[in-house]
């Protein structure tokens, strides 16, 4: 027992708390009644893309399934004995992220099981894959798909969708391993390209035995008051525990992460500590104060872009290299004539920051021109994968990153020669 208090460390043990504080929240802002029932419709909605499942269950049961999903996540680092990196901070925020959009108790457990099985047959310890036994949950929809079909008998369909989770779960750490090869890690989202990849796999399989995917379009509304008033509570004790272990050492680090390019694997928490707090309360707030400066709603989907962006924070992503990529994808929007206030524009201009890397590596035009990308690659290969990529950003970015890397490698020889 005292082994394992040990291993609470400092990040595991303020993810703990952010999970407490949402599960309170939730019972003051909805009834049990309500909460239950809106509970038990998120765990059988099909969470193929998009379904927010604040407008599913509720605000209440939405911020409950966050908790339980944030206590699974955090509990099986430390039990894993799992020593916290920027890219286990990252994964648990991401997680916590995607709990309002796409990932819940039921679709995830499949999977995650799917990877200790993988584990098991390299006979290697669990431990080594537990940070892909988190993130393979970008493929969730594909147990909810399967589970709740209603073409079959539902025990048959439940089957069908663990063990559908299993064998998904099963190929997805070989998978990703060989993926960051292919964007030679200057998009951060790797495992959501991979998963991509399964993902156009499994929806041509569906599409061929005739199973229909129909993409879904689930968003909420009108609760931007109390999402703010979170989001900016998160930022004000991120920059709390930034500052833990001495304030002007801490800020010089916070200083210090603008020189990374951010390419993987560039892991903020290893080379500064607590330092990555303060870096990822300023992004949290950035992101934030954006949404509301466009005039967006917050919704699921927005909240997991933000905590996406807040949890790269600790793993690759800081101001400066996000700031190129975000003007490129905001000038995208434009030049296509979009809404500009539609979330689904809002949230892909925030993921679109996944590419920071190529603007932290080889500058403002550069990264420009991937956030101008991206905005284009990822309004359109949602179809490719059907709706059961949670992480679709992540595929469209590697797309764009396997584009663009040889552009800019052929046009730099060229400038140079």
């Amino acid at each position: 027992m005292k082994n394992i208090i040990r291993r609470v460390y400092l990040p595991y043990r303020i993810m703990l708390a952010v999970n407490l504080s949402f599960l309170i929240l939730a019972f003051i802002l909805d009834t049990p009644a309500n909460i239950f029932d809106g509970f038990i419709k998120i765990i059988t909605s099909r969470s193929i893309l998009v379904t927010d499942y604040i407008a599913v269950g509720g605000i209440g049961a939405a911020l409950i399934n966050v908790s339980m999903v944030g206590f699974v996540c955090v509990f099986t680092f430390i039990f894993s004995g799992l020593a916290p990196t920027g890219a286990t901070i990252m994964g648990l925020w991401l997680t916590a992220g995607f709990a309002f959009f796409g990932k819940n108790l039921f679709n995830m457990l499949p999977l995650t099981f799917g990877v200790w099985l993988y584990a098991k047959y390299r006979r290697e310890p669990f431990i080594s894959y537990s940070l892909a036994a988190l993130l393979v949950a970008t493929l969730s929809p594909i147990v909810s798909e399967m589970s709740f079909l209603g073409i079959f008998s539902r025990p048959v369909e439940f089957i069908g969708g663990v063990l559908l989770g299993f064998a998904v779960g099963f190929i997805f750490p070989a998978l990703s391993a060989e993926t960051v090869k292919a964007h030679a890690g200057y998009s951060l989202y790797n495992l959501g390209f991979s998963g991509g990849l399964i993902a156009v796999i499994v929806a041509t399989f569906f599409q061929s035995i005739g199973i229909p995917i129909v993409l879904a379009d689930l968003r909420s509304e009108g609760n931007n008051l109390i999402l703010a008033v979170i989001l900016y509570a998160i930022s004000a004790a991120l920059f709390c525990c930034g500052l833990i272990g001495g304030a002007k050492k801490n800020l010089a680090g916070f200083i210090n992460i603008f020189k990374h390019s951010g390419r993987l694997v560039t892991d903020f928490y290893f080379l500064y500590q607590n330092s990555v707090y303060i870096n990822m309360a300023v992004l949290c707030a950035f992101a934030t104060t954006l949404v509301l400066v466009f005039g967006a709603q917050f919704n699921g989907t927005i909240l997991a872009a933000i905590f996406t962006m807040t949890g790269f924070g600790s793993f690759g992503k800081h101001l400066k290299n996000i700031l190129p990529v975000l003007t490129g994808a905001v000038i995208s929007i434009y030049a296509n004539h979009l809404d500009f206030i539609h979330p689904a524009n809002i949230m892909t201009i925030l993921f679109a920051t996944t590419l920071a890397p190529i603007a932290g590596q080889f500058g403002w035009i550069w990264g420009m021109a991937a956030g101008f990308l991206h905005v284009n690659v990822a309004m359109h290969v949602n179809l490719l994968n059907g709706g059961l990529n949670l992480y679709n950003n992540g595929f469209a970015a590697g797309l764009v990153a396997m584009f663009l890397l040889p552009v800019i490698n052929v046009l730099r020889k060229d400038k140079e020669g």
